[in-house]
């Protein structure tokens, strides 16, 4: 396939991708149409007087629905069933103790049918009026007086104090038997142990219950009067009050209502593609001219649109069913987590443009994308530092306190009272704040899902306690002294030119981890006189060299590396030469014509500054090892030389780094090289 082919197709995809985002979005959007002011309790109406186009049924507040609604669960009458089985049961468990307990009594036989009645009168009266179940009375806890009893399928309201619980009944059974003035007859009865008689016969109804409580629940009427057509709801200058708060929400209410049903759909439909379509245009602009990188990657691409798309749907899920406050939703995780994997200057343009489509939705437009453009930009000021675990609870705490400084500094700007504050939004930044510790987590999945690498990351690779950085200092010290070197360096350039500093250590770190596979050919880790490569062939050996670079991938691949550092193992040594064993070729067989691929470096030649860098410092600090005489002068010349070297040879082609990037960072290897190789002062021997 051509490369305009490729190109062609890597747009189309890319122009879809964005199709998607607009659609997904565009579906979240309530049809509603949008109401023309924006109402906030305490704020002065700015706009001319207001009067109802239409009669407006007054809505009654959240929380005086929510008072009607507790009074109603409060008060609310509960549902039993008689079970007529139950004192059949309990009379004939009565008439077998009876029988049984008087064959061993000494009572004059006359008295038997008396006491027999007596305690059979007793249970009838009290199974009548029913017993409750003494761990299931919540009629009790119930104001109402009344509870109502199905029996036979006849409904029948019963005062509470008509009816028994087991305690009860067992109660007044006791205090008959207790009235009984012949002791004998007394002892007797006692000693059938009525309690055993004492069943409940009315059980707790609870579908009828909880169907009579909905159906009364259903019947709240949500509004509390009206107002009539052309009535004044608010002049000028007037401050929005509690009264005129309800008057005006009453209002929107009915206004977006009638408008989502006048037949609008289609033209509330266009205006939000139009609306979605330019802001999301917005991003494709941006990113094609100033993020090239990420504009012609589909998986860059890809996740900037979805996490937009996102945080804009649990914005619309938050407004449309009112689950919390639309502030406790921690939207400062969008800059934070585009900020770690590409730069803040893309974070802050893509945030802004989340939140000026998310409020278009918000209660209070303006107030919403304010508060969060002001806070995200500080909380993308701190996402370098986010590795740290106390950084992170320090931006919780400014995400925290720069929400609630904005918010109190608008409301005293609207000159209302105090007292009229809604201090619960404060609890709202609270939660949002706190819900900030989800970026670890998110980075994680981000991470594996999207193939991204972050500063997190990237501090754990470079401990140098890590399995395969252990491994070279103990196979390859040499190298890895090498590695450390050229690590320390090229931070401090890149610190300098701008940059990932901890992405150019780690894989400074991990460039030459394809030694550790034959340690003993590379010098730096040769002891002794003896040198593998003496019996060897230059092309041989010059093999043996370059496979390191094959070596390293495959094993940082095993190892799980993340691709952005095997790039480095890859590109360090670009396309170059193995100049050494090149030479000794062309000495050899001066003759010859030489296939110089034998002695090139596989590449790719640096992508990127951070490569370009790594490329630079490592050739450098070798050749500096083998200095016979370390002066300015000869630093400085070698440094030169081994730049230039690399530019004339096109290697620094594909990345994105400029000749005033690449002498600053001749300057610092120059500085970084005479501090390294300095000469000490000779030290007197050590004598006793």
């Amino acid at each position: 396939m051509s490369n305009f082919l490729l190109v062609v197709r890597t747009h189309t995809y890319i122009l879809l991708l964005y199709l998607a985002s607009i659609v997904a979005v565009c579906f979240l959007f309530p049809r509603e149409g949008k109401f023309p002011y924006e109402i906030q309790k305490g704020k002065i109406w700015g706009h001319d007087d207001l009067y109802a186009p239409f009669d407006v049924p007054l809505q009654k507040t959240q929380s005086e629905l929510d008072k009607e609604t507790d009074s109603l669960r409060t008060n609310f009458v509960v549902y039993y069933t008689y079970k007529t089985d139950v004192a059949r049961q309990v009379k004939e468990l009565y008439k077998q103790t009876f029988d049984k307990n008087w064959e061993k009594a000494e009572i004059l036989l006359y008295k038997r049918l008396f006491l027999y009645h007596k305690g059979l009168n007793l249970l009838d009266s009290i199974y009548q009026k029913g017993i409750l179940m003494e761990d299931d009375v919540p009629m009790l806890h119930s104001p109402s007086k009344h509870i109502v009893v199905i029996k036979n399928n006849v409904v029948e309201d019963m005062s509470k104090d008509e009816v028994f619980t087991q305690k009860l009944a067992y109660e007044a059974v006791v205090a008959d038997i207790n009235h009984l003035t012949n002791t004998e007859e007394r002892e007797f009865m006692k000693d059938l142990d009525m309690n055993n008689f004492i069943q409940p016969n009315l059980i707790l109804n609870a579908d009828i219950t909880t169907a009579a409580q909905t159906e009364a629940l259903n019947k709240i009427s949500p509004t509390k009067g009206v107002i009539p057509v052309n009535k004044k709801i608010i002049a000028r200058g007037e401050v929005i009050n509690d009264e005129k708060y309800t008057a005006l929400t009453s209002l929107k209410y009915e206004f977006v209502s009638k408008l989502g049903s006048s037949g609008n759909y289609w033209q509330v439909l266009v205006g939000q593609i139009c609306l979605v379509s330019l802001c999301f245009g917005l991003i494709y602009l941006f990113l094609m001219f100033f993020r090239k990188d990420i504009f012609r990657n589909m998986a860059r691409t890809g996740f900037i649109l979805l996490m937009m798309v996102l945080f804009t749907g649990l914005a619309c899920i938050v407004v449309r069913n009112s689950y919390f406050n639309l502030y406790a939703v921690p939207f400062i995780l969008l800059p934070v987590i585009i900020a770690t994997f590409f730069d803040a200057r893309t974070a802050t343009f893509v945030f802004t443009v989340t939140t000026i489509i998310i409020g278009f939705l918000a209660p209070n437009g303006f107030e919403f994308v304010f508060l969060n453009f002001i806070t995200g930009v500080v909380s993308i000021a701190n996402v370098h530092t986010l590795y740290r675990r106390g950084n992170l609870f320090r931006t919780v705490l400014w995400v925290v306190g720069i929400y609630s400084f904005s918010y109190t500094a608008l409301f005293l700007m609207q000159g209302v009272k105090f007292q009229q504050l809604e201090w619960m939004n404060y609890v709202w930044f609270g939660v949002s704040g706190l819900l900030l510790f989800a970026i670890y987590p998110s980075i994680f999945i981000f991470e594996k899902l999207f193939g991204f690498i972050s500063n997190i990351t990237l501090m754990e690779l470079s401990d140098t306690n890590q399995p395969l950085l252990r491994k070279l200092a103990e196979v390859a010290p040499g190298t890895f002294q090498h590695s450390l070197q050229v690590a320390n360096i090229a931070e401090e350039v890149i610190q300098k030119i701008g940059g990932n500093p901890l992405l150019i250590r780690t894989g400074a770190l991990y460039h030459d981890i394809g030694k550790t596979s034959r340690p003993n050919f590379f010098i730096e880790n040769q002891s002794g006189n003896h040198n593998p490569h003496d019996g060897l062939e230059p092309e041989n050996s010059a093999q043996i060299i370059i496979d390191h670079i094959h070596s390293g991938a495959d094993i940082a691949k095993k190892n799980r590396i993340p691709s952005h550092i095997i790039d480095f193992i890859r590109t360090h040594h670009g396309t170059t030469v193995v100049r050494y064993f090149y030479h000794q070729y062309q000495i050899k067989h001066p003759n010859d014509n030489i296939d110089r691929n034998k002695f090139t470096y596989p590449g790719p030649i640096p992508f990127s500054k951070e490569m370009v860098i790594l490329m630079m410092c490592d050739s450098i600090e070798a050749a500096s090892r083998s200095l016979k005489e370390v002066t300015q002068s000869a630093i400085s010349d070698l440094v030169d030389n081994v730049v230039n070297f690399q530019v004339m040879e096109d290697q620094f082609d594909d990345a994105n780094i400029t000749y005033r990037d690449i002498n600053i960072a001749k300057k610092i290897i120059k500085n970084r090289l005479m501090n390294i190789h300095h000469v000490r002062i000779e030290y007197p021997k050590y004598e006793k």
